[in-house]
Formats: structure tokens, C-alpha cells, sequence
């Protein structure tokens, strides 16, 4: 069954700008510093939203985004722009997060996707690529400034996570429990700069303005615009996003309960709630089973083995509508320990979950 996209929000932070912390620190931050504390508690709640119909394909680790990788690689026409996310933890006062993977796609001048047949350009990857955050917490980028195109306000798309991956088209981040995705927008008066200056944009589609973009509207859009800086070779963009890192799935791993065969265990979580459970089959067990059932909300099952499954990163997963769900496994891996993840789609209470081998 498919589930809906109605799930609750996930929350993610954006920091303040240098004059905010100006007016709670009493001095102005110098060139580069990150200032916590104070400044943290300027931090507000955001939300996340949908990839779109157009991720990337395969990550590709890189940051000039302005031609392909492979095939033509000129450099595509347009505005550079130098984009620069900073990703914070918002559980240790906006501390700096290194080591997480930034991802973004978007839009040539003109308004095409890279990578799409509905753009004629299968096969080519320009304005995508992922970066590592580095000891501040920032993921530069040499990409393009964004064109337009029917129905949507100047956007990039960007995803934040452990590890380089694909997403599926339209894939909502309120929904994946171990990335972050939003999507970044741009004031008016800097696309007027922009499309000024550069006749190219004017090929594209007649722009549609923040205000009329309802995902900008519905996800939190005016809490993503980037802040803009003209320089001599192009601009330079900036944002600071926070995240939970456990959203991210660079918390500290869950610990799992160990499942005893034949011994039911109470299973009850609250809406997207998850919990870990394992079991390591005797030696000679043929199959094993994995029942969830009784009493109300829907769970899921994810199972893998011998690592921690997550709801986009399993070997076998059952997702009904109901906590009538179970993943029976033959034949069973010698010496393989299994991990099964049970996650809320709405609240579950009073249900149980065994396991069986034989």
C-alpha cells in the first residue's frame, strides 16, 4: 500500500543572521566566527519538503556543478554562483556539523534539469553534486545561478545525510527519517540583478514570484532564502540550516532489544517513532519469521542483516496499513545476526512483535 504524504512535520532550524547576533551579543561576529549561546536561542523552527520530480540519479562528489562530468563538459551559460551551506546541530547550540553529506540539484539558465528525458538530457549531470561539510560545518559549491520555468519560483533543491545516496522522485523529507530535504529560494530584487545582466534567463519561462509558489508557501520557503553577494566574478551565496543529527542519521545508533524466538515483546510508539530490535539464529535454523500484531496504529517492518535497517535501507520490509505485518526469511544466513526495525507510520499501542525460528 502507499502511504500518505501526510505525515508530521519534522522540524528543522535556521540560524539568525550577524545582525540578530549583534543585537543579543552586543558585538558584531568577526569574518567567519560562529557565535552559540545566545545566538542559538535565535534559532527557529523550519520544515522540510519534497525533492521534486527531478533528484539526482547518482551522487557525484564534486564542486563545480557548471558542466558535466563527462560528454560536453563546456561550461553551461549563466550567472555563477559560489553557494556555501553551513549545517549546524541544533541539540549543541548550533555547533558546527562536519562530516555530513550536501547534496543539491537544480535548474540551468534556461530552466532544464539535468539528467531527465522530459529535458532531452539523459545521461548529463550538470548542477548536481554532493560535498562533505567541512570542520565548520560548511559545503561549498561552484554551481549556476538558478533559471525559471513554469509554476515554480527560482529554487535549488539540497538534501543533507550520513552518506552520498539516491532519492526517489518526489520523495518528502517529513517522511524519511535519516535525511534532511528543503529547498533553497532567492529575494526578488537579487533575480532582478541576476536576469538583468544575464539576457540567457530571459529564454526561460516567465518567472513565477515566492509568493506565488505553493511549496514555497506550504514548507517554509521564506526561512530559505540565501542571502546574495555580488562580486566581481559572479555572487556568492550563503545559508546556515540546522538539524537534529539523528534526522541525519549521525546520532548515536539506537540500541537495539534482542528478540528471544518464540517470545512476544510490547510494542508501543509514538507517530514516525522507531525502535531496534535483533535476533542471531542457532546454528542450523532453515527460516525465521517476524510477526507484528494487535492492537492499534500501523507499524512497519524493516529487516537486515547484520546491520541496523532503516525505512529507505532494508533487505525485506513489510508496510501495510495496519500492525498485521510480518517478513518471513528463507533461507536464513549461517552466523548472520538480524536487525529488524519497527517504525510508527501512525502511533502503535498494545501491539507485540515475535520472532520464530526453525
Amino acid at each position: 500500500m502507499t502511504k500518505s504524504s501526510q505525515a508530521p512535520r519534522r522540524q528543522a532550524l535556521q540560524l539568525m543572521g550577524a545582525a540578530s547576533v549583534l543585537a543579543l551579543t552586543g558585538r558584531e561576529a568577526a569574518s567567519g566566527e560562529l557565535l552559540y549561546g545566545a545566538a542559538a536561542a535565535a534559532c527557529r523552527n523550519d520544515i522540510e519538503s519534497t525533492a521534486g520530480p527531478y533528484p539526482n540519479i547518482d551522487p557525484l562528489e564534486r564542486r563545480d556543478l557548471r558542466a558535466n562530468s563527462r560528454g560536453n563538459t563546456s561550461l553551461k551559460p549563466g550567472a555563477p554562483l559560489t553557494l556555501r551551506i553551513r549545517v549546524h546541530d541544533v541539540e549543541n547550540a548550533c555547533a558546527p556539523i562536519p562530516g555530513a553529506v550536501v547534496d543539491i540539484w537544480g535548474a540551468d539558465a534556461v530552466g532544464t534539469y539535468a539528467g531527465y528525458a522530459p529535458f532531452n538530457t539523459v545521461g548529463q549531470d550538470f548542477c548536481r553534486g554532493y560535498q562533505r561539510t567541512d570542520a565548520n560545518g560548511q559545503a561549498e559549491f561552484l554551481t549556476l545561478f538558478p533559471g525559471s520555468y513554469t509554476g515554480r519560483a527560482l529554487h535549488i533543491h539540497f538534501s543533507i545525510q550520513s552518506q552520498a545516496r539516491n532519492l526517489r522522485p518526489n520523495d518528502d523529507g517529513r517522511n524519511l527519517p535519516n535525511v534532511f530535504v528543503a529547498q533553497l529560494y532567492f529575494a526578488a530584487s537579487t533575480a532582478d540583478e541576476v536576469f538583468a545582466s544575464n539576457p540567457i534567463y530571459q529564454q526561460g519561462a516567465r518567472r513565477t514570484p515566492n509568493e506565488a509558489d505553493s511549496i514555497y508557501l506550504s514548507d517554509g520557503g521564506s526561512s530559505y532564502i540565501v542571502t546574495v553577494t555580488k562580486t566581481a566574478s559572479g555572487y556568492v551565496g550563503e545559508i546556515d540550516v540546522g538539524v537534529k543529527k539523528a534526522a541525519i542519521g549521525m546520532g548515536t545508533p539506537s540500541t537495539e532489544v534482542p528478540l528471544t524466538p518464540g517470545v512476544p515483546v510490547a510494542v508501543s510508539l509514538a507517530a514516525k517513532q522507531t525502535r531496534l530490535y535483533s535476533i542471531k539464529p542457532a546454528a542450523g535454523a532453515r527460516q525465521l519469521q517476524l510477526r507484528l500484531s494487535g492492537g492499534s496504529g500501523d507499524g512497519d517492518l524493516f529487516l537486515r542483516a547484520n546491520a541496523a535497517p532503516t525505512p529507505t535501507l532494508y533487505d525485506r520490509k513489510s508496510d501495510g496499513p495496519t500492525n498485521a505485518e510480518s517478513i518471513t526469511l528463507t533461507p536464513v544466513a549461517a552466523g548472520a545476526k538480524y536487525y529488524v526495525l519497527v517504525q510508527a507510520y501512525a502511533a502503535v499501542s498494545g501491539a507485540s512483535l515475535v520472532a520464530t525460528v526453525s
